[in-house]
């Protein structure tokens, strides 16, 4: 009943995000042509590259094209749901906003990490799949729907661990009060999911893989679709989800004792 009660709850925040939107159509048409600039400098590197070789580590030009699309995706959810909520995280702590949110009848770290919704970044998220489509197309990549449920759970896996990883470094604010530069840093990092794993020597790709896991979102999607991928890293990446999951809320629930009212 309560999972039923947090659904409604969000969508009600999702429709106010829409609304919020209609009244800044500017914002909407900014947010559009720098994330088409983004996408633009993001597949420029590519093109580059590929125009000295076909191939760079078993991956092709049209396979790294629809890494960059799957990246781009990516990145559009995470500024649409998850940013707009965990840049808020210091100023809940010091201007007592988190008091009003730890009365209200919901989960707080529910609240705290899905009330805002950035309506704007979706266009990110649709030009990305066009480009996905371009670079699938371009690779004459063939995929069957078991291929689609691997590299979408894979997907889900990715966007899922990135969100614990980064909520887990803001809640660090109930220990260090300003965890603005934080951000900056996990954005910062995230670029590295621009570009194959294979790219990386092997302790990078470790770090990738399991400590800050961009290549569940990236690269490991565009891999089962080729059908170079078993069922195995599916499993994996499901299992480590669950554990982030609760590591995070244990993280949350500590730093909740730890706090007192900036109010008061």
């Amino acid at each position: 009943m309560r999972i039923w009660l947090h659904v409604k709850l969000w969508r009600r925040f999702f429709l106010q995000a829409v609304v919020r939107e209609t009244h800044y159509r500017a914002h909407f048409l900014t947010t559009l042509l720098v994330g088409l600039v983004q996408l633009g400098l993001g597949i420029v590197p590519t093109l580059l590259l590929f125009g000295f070789t076909s191939e760079v580590h078993g991956w092709s030009r049209a396979e790294v094209i629809a890494l960059v699309g799957v990246f781009q995706i990516v990145t559009g959810l995470i500024a649409t749901f998850v940013a707009p909520n965990l840049n808020r995280m210091t100023t809940y702590l010091t201007e007592g906003e988190l008091d009003g949110v730890l009365l209200r009848p919901v989960s707080s770290q529910f609240y705290l990490t899905l009330r805002w919704i950035n309506v704007a970044e979706l266009t990110n998220v649709a030009s990305g799949i066009v480009v996905l489509v371009i670079g699938l197309v371009q690779a004459g990549i063939s995929f069957g729907p078991g291929q689609v449920v691997q590299a979408f759970v894979l997907m889900c896996c990715g966007l899922v661990l990135l969100t614990c990883v980064w909520s887990a470094l803001a809640f660090l604010a109930f220990w260090l009060q300003s965890v603005n530069s934080i951000g900056i840093v996990f954005l910062s990092m995230v670029e590295a999911g621009r570009y194959p794993l294979v790219f990386f020597p092997v302790a990078v790709r470790t770090f990738l893989t399991f400590a800050f896991p961009v290549a569940f979102a990236t690269t490991f999607p565009v891999r089962a679709l080729a059908g170079d991928l078993g069922w195995s890293p599916v499993a994996l990446g499901v299992g480590l989800s669950v554990l982030a999951l609760l590591l995070v809320r244990l993280v949350w629930r500590r730093g909740v004792l730890t706090y007192s009212s900036a109010s008061s």
